[in-house]
């Protein structure tokens, strides 16, 4: 449903784009300033509020919602799947002592705080042995293990839907990479996701000559599913009153850190063992897909224009891509929010408004695992369509699993969440020729 939404948009922020490089290219040749009628149009396109602000946005929001639906699906499978099926929201009365006072961060909707309540009562239940948690949980249906002794340094208790679905929400509200790559389900631990690596090419054709064949050829990305996790300890004795609290404080760490390591991986990885064997985009792109400012521009006061019109011009044109600017908010305010403040024409009112969340027509996503601050050589930005750069393979939503034992001393409880999943960029472009995405470095000292 969503997807010819996002589809058909994607087209007309094409079309949009040819345009706007078609006015510029009249005005250019002409070698004169945009006209009355095409400074309007262009405004129309690319300003704060025009058409293409507005189809960005739109593409987000279906592409979210699009991400919502699927996952979703998987807990619906997954709790078809399961023995029990956990509670209503709904049907949980909170009681008034466990009321938070405080906005819930990782829970959402109107049954945020009722959702919150019963993972709590789960936390409670599996991790501080709690007997009357434990029958709260029989009663509405929360715990989807066997309860009976429970054991819990077994581990590998399965958490509730409500608490998974606000960690997986909350990761893609976090990370950066996984919301904007490709991504595939893996059926097991190793996948082979096809891709076009050359197509077909039309030859001029001579009367009752050969017609010179040609042939598409077809290549492979594999993924190899890594396991990611974290571990932390808290208090065996977690008092009802606390449960709310506790509950949207692990869903927001455990949600942060899983998203924090997903982008470090796509955007940083150097295929050691620390990112799970992950090549990401500054590993991976061909020197055909990068730029770099004039030597002697290597900090962000230094930083001009032109390697920002380098990238865009180096990035080539395929048919639906989606660029966009993947960038720390600290070089966007230093280095393009400055640049387009300082742009002629700009008054009192355009400096009190601010720079818009676009550069050069182009919408701005930040990335805060990319570098912060700028010195030689640093690779600072990247330019261009993740979709159509990287695929991302999920193999395993969110486990939690306990064990009361390793801190017994302390009387707490360890807590451990791990993901499993594999990130490819396969499109790097050649030695000479851009892929679809483009990276941005500082010059030299």
């Amino acid at each position: 449903m969503y997807a010819q939404r996002i589809a058909k948009a994607r087209e007309q922020v094409q079309s949009l784009l040819a345009e706007v490089k078609a006015i510029t290219a009249v005005a250019e040749s002409e070698n004169r300033e945009f006209s009355e009628d095409e400074s309007a149009r262009l405004e129309a396109i690319t300003g704060d509020s025009g058409e293409i602000t507005a189809l960005t946005a739109n593409i987000d929001k279906w592409s979210k919602a699009e991400s919502a639906i699927n996952t979703a699906m998987v807990q619906i499978n997954a709790m078809h799947n399961s023995q029990s099926v956990s509670g209503s929201a709904s049907a949980i009365k909170v009681p008034a002592r466990a009321r938070t006072g405080g906005r819930l961060v990782a829970f959402k909707g109107p049954e945020a705080e009722a959702n919150a309540y019963a993972s709590g009562r789960f936390l409670q239940a599996t991790l501080g042995n709690h007997s009357d948690s434990m029958q709260w949980c029989r009663e509405h249906g929360v715990i989807t293990n066997a309860m009976g002794g429970v054991t819990d340094s077994a581990g590998g208790f399965l958490v509730p839907p409500e608490m998974e679905a606000a960690i997986v929400n909350l990761k893609e509200s976090f990370g950066v990479f996984g919301r904007y790559c490709r991504n595939v389900p893996m059926t097991s631990d190793n996948l082979l996701v096809p891709r076009v690596v050359s197509g077909l090419t039309a030859y001029a054709v001579a009367e009752a000559a050969a017609i010179t064949e040609s042939d598409a050829t077809l290549g492979q990305v594999s993924l190899s599913a890594a396991k990611f996790a974290t571990l932390t300890r808290i208090s065996s004795e977690l008092s009802e009153d606390s449960i709310i609290s506790m509950a949207d404080f692990l869903v927001r760490e455990i949600a942060y850190a899983h998203a924090v390591k997903e982008d470090a991986c796509g955007f940083l990885g150097d295929g050691s063992a620390g990112v799970g064997g992950i090549e990401g985009l500054t590993t991976a792109l061909l020197a055909g897909s990068k730029v770099a400012a004039a030597a002697g521009l290597d900090t962000a006061p230094e930083l001009t224009i032109e390697v920002f019109q380098a990238a865009v011009a180096k990035l080539p044109q395929y048919a639906g891509i989606m660029p966009m600017w993947f960038v720390n908010s600290a070089v966007y305010w230093n280095v393009m929010a400055r640049l387009q403040l300082a742009a002629g024409g700009n008054n009192a009112v355009d400096l009190g408004n601010g720079p818009v969340m676009q550069f050069m027509g182009y919408p701005v996503v930040f990335a805060q695992t990319l570098p912060a601050t700028i010195a030689a050589s640093t690779k600072f930005a990247y330019f261009g369509d993740l979709s159509m750069t990287a695929t991302k393979g999920n193999r395993r939503g969110v486990t939690i699993a306990a064990d009361s034992s390793r801190f017994f001393e302390f009387d707490q409880i360890a807590i451990k969440s791990t993901m499993r999943y594999d990130i490819a960029v396969h499109e790097v472009g050649t030695g000479s020729v851009a892929g679809p995405m483009v990276e941005l470095a500082a010059g030299t000292a």
